[in-house]
């Protein structure tokens, strides 16, 4: 099948949710297909190297300066779907866009809370520990754009997907201040994730170390800078999951998932430890 040909059946069965929306096709091209209206606009977008569908969306179509967000991705091999699968892909598009276009459920956005982050004297004294909703809070705190994309993805999941929001989102952010931000920026960067990777979850210290943190894969510039304000607590597994991250193979497929693993604060964070234990 071609790319094209699966563009017409996408509009095809586009087309109810798009009247009822107020959506027409604003362009088209050999791998993308958008279409806008008061409510905003949305694309779908091809990427012929990797045989993803990308589904993007924003709530205000500002032309070439349109800032999208990317709310889901799907294997979308070509020589191997037919008219079924493209269907399925359509519906899957349509709920996607009743349930992030509908008026109701739009002006519903704004009522979304910021999650809330455990406090400081707590996590400190041990009583209880930074947990996902924390980071998500602090990040939201410290770069007030964000806001609106971390209610994004709690309103289309119905809770915060921190793997999600970083990959999507937050990352390209924080290698961005990594790289090129100031030494006070810096800072403040690493004192947030510091303070909540040495008393938060297993699961908030995974989010850190891998899924933030690893993107910088060892990276030697991002990796001094890093140096410079990281914890002594932090700085040991960061390093490790860098090495690991920075490669190819076996190993960096077992960090998308690792193993629920909190070391106490006396002792280093062992990335090889959490490894070991999936082998």
């Amino acid at each position: 099948m071609q790319i094209n040909e699966a563009f017409r059946i996408i509009e095809k069965n586009l087309n109810d949710i798009n009247t009822e929306l107020g959506f027409k096709k604003s362009s088209e091209s050999d791998n993308s297909i958008s279409f806008s209206g008061e409510n905003g606009i949305y694309r779908i977008v091809f990427d012929e190297e990797t045989s993803i569908l990308s589904f993007e969306c924003a709530y205000e179509d500002n032309g070439e300066k349109t800032e999208f967000n990317t709310t889901s991705r799907s294997l979308f091999e070509l020589d191997r779907i037919d008219e079924r699968d493209v269907r399925s892909t359509a519906n899957e598009a349509r709920d996607e866009i009743d349930h992030l276009f509908n008026t109701k459920k739009k002006a519903n956005l704004d009522k979304i809370k910021m999650p809330k982050a455990v406090s400081r004297t707590k996590a400190k004294n041990g009583s209880i520990s930074y947990d996902v909703d924390s980071l998500a809070n602090r990040f939201g705190a410290l770069y007030p754009e964000y806001k609106e994309e971390i209610k994004m993805n709690i309103a289309q999941y119905g809770e915060f997907l921190p793997e999600t929001f970083f990959i999507e989102h937050g990352n390209k952010k924080v290698l961005d201040v990594i790289k090129n931000g100031t030494d006070a920026e810096q800072k403040r960067l690493f004192k947030m994730l510091g303070e909540i990777f040495e008393d938060g979850t297993n699961e908030v210290q995974d989010i850190i170390g891998v899924t933030i943190l690893g993107e910088m894969k060892n990276d030697k510039e991002m990796m001094a800078v890093a140096d410079k304000y990281m914890t002594e607590y932090m700085a040991g597994p960061v390093h490790e999951i860098n090495k690991i991250t920075a490669k190819k193979g076996g190993l960096t497929k077992k960090l998308e998932n690792p193993p629920a693993y909190k070391p106490k604060k006396n002792k280093s964070f062992s990335i090889a430890n959490a490894l070991n234990q999936q082998r």
